[in-house]
């Protein structure tokens, strides 16, 4: 009897979430920009290791794409918190639509060079830079503190799924059309996202603060909080290990595809698209199953599983031992990605959220340094052996966290308004 009331609960909240006319749109954007998200990653990683014949080359792309969430998180946080969210989010997309437009233009005509890659590399990122502190603080304003962890869920479970399309699409581009294709598809896409952004229903102004606007204001404010709250400090010490030691593996994919696993752009599109597979099925369970008392127990057990199996992948000898390997890791890693937006969105209030969720950008942001830093090793070590190397090390840090703070685990997320560090 119990367990079918909690079902009910479960179906009542998705249901909920999903009439929400807010969320709905705001789902839509995530789709669509992380579709596009995937689908760079893999189209750009082959394409520049085929123009260049370089890993170092790869990492240096994945860096750029990654720094301006490390450089301006923070401060998109500050500005989220006082201005309208809707009009910054439509208005980065609708640009970015716009320049994946000129670098289409740059391809068909034959003019494109390494240099264009990196510029539109990185404008792509400040679009990524504003996910966490725009987006996702939206999508917590728009379903209510009882309807984050399925809302989060939901949108984690479709942007998953964006890992499923996005490298498959990636592949079969490259593999026929051209890497043009891939950047069409970004401008349609992108243009969608803005879109929906525009026609968001009203919503409330954020409370305007007296403070000043900066990055180290900003810092200080989000740190203030952060520092306060064990939950979140623990959170963000696995996230920067994450994305410094686990991540980065996806920029040598391609690397690793064409070097060992001696597979073509489909194939490798294949690989990742199979983590997504994954990663969709856990954020759905997650979505319908997961309770706060037991958010940081997935959170932490997925970041160690995922980071066992890209240790594995890095010494698959064959593409058939590599795909099972990636699903396991994608459903691990869902654990990690899913609970991460709920402990900290949970753990805020929303006047300050903005700037909480720039500081997790910031976090996540560290990833740059993972990604020229595997680099880096697969050009003195091979990518394989780098990809090795920094499974092992974000393992034996992940773990040494939890050590460290052991209560992390026997811990309940409760409401912003509360105590944010509750033992069971």
């Amino acid at each position: 009897m119990q367990s079918t009331s909690r079902e009910s609960r479960s179906a009542q909240r998705f249901r909920l979430v999903i009439s929400n006319p807010s969320f709905r749109r705001l789902w839509g954007i995530g789709i669509a920009s992380t579709t596009m998200r995937w689908m760079e990653t893999v189209a750009l990683g082959i394409f520049v290791f085929e123009l260049t014949g370089s890993p170092f080359w790869v990492a240096v792309i994945g860096f750029l794409r990654m720094i301006p969430m490390l450089l301006l998180g923070p401060t998109i946080g500050l500005i989220s918190d006082r201005v309208n969210r809707k009009v910054l989010m439509g208005s980065t997309l609708g640009i970015l639509s716009g320049v994946y437009v000129i670098m289409a233009i740059l391809v068909v005509t034959g003019r494109i060079e390494l240099w264009h890659i990196c510029v539109g590399a990185t404008l792509a990122g400040v679009m990524w830079a504003t996910d966490f502190p725009v987006r996702r603080a939206m999508i917590g304003d728009a379903v209510g503190q009882d309807g984050i962890s399925t809302a989060i869920g939901i949108d984690m479970a479709s942007s998953n799924f964006s890992r499923v399309i996005g490298p498959l699409g990636a592949g079969a581009f490259l593999a026929t059309l051209g890497i043009e294709a891939a950047y069409i598809t970004g401008a349609i896409l992108f243009a969608i996202g803005s879109t929906l952004a525009f026609t968001l229903p009203p919503v409330d102004r954020p409370q305007k603060s007296q403070e000043r606007f900066g990055y180290f204001a900003n810092l200080s404010q989000g740190l203030k909080h952060v520092k306060a709250d064990q939950i979140i400090v623990v959170t963000l010490l696995i996230t920067i290990v994450m994305n410094i030691f686990g991540f980065p593996y996806q920029h040598m994919v391609p690397v690793i595809g064409a070097e060992t696993l001696k597979v073509g752009p489909l194939l490798v599109g294949v690989l990742l698209a199979t983590e997504g597979v994954g990663a969709t099925t856990g954020s759905l369970v997650i979505a319908l199953k997961a309770r706060p008392s037991g958010f940081t127990r997935i959170y932490s057990f997925g970041s160690i599983m995922f980071l066992i199996a890209i240790f594995s992948f890095s010494l698959a000898p064959s593409f058939w031992m590599a795909l099972p390997i990636l699903l396991i890791g994608g459903f691990s890693m869902s654990g990690f990605a899913t609970m991460q937006s709920i402990i900290v969105i949970s753990s805020t209030p929303t006047e300050i959220r903005g700037r909480v969720l720039g500081v997790l950008a910031a976090s996540i942001g560290t990833g740059p340094l993972g990604a020229l830093m595997v680099g880096g090793l697969a050009v003195w070590w091979g990518a394989n052996h780098a990809v090795t190397a920094i499974a092992v090390v974000g393992l034996i840090l992940t773990i040494i966290s939890l050590l460290a703070w052991p209560k992390y685990l026997r811990s309940t997320v409760v409401n912003k308004s509360s105590s944010a560090f509750v033992g069971r």
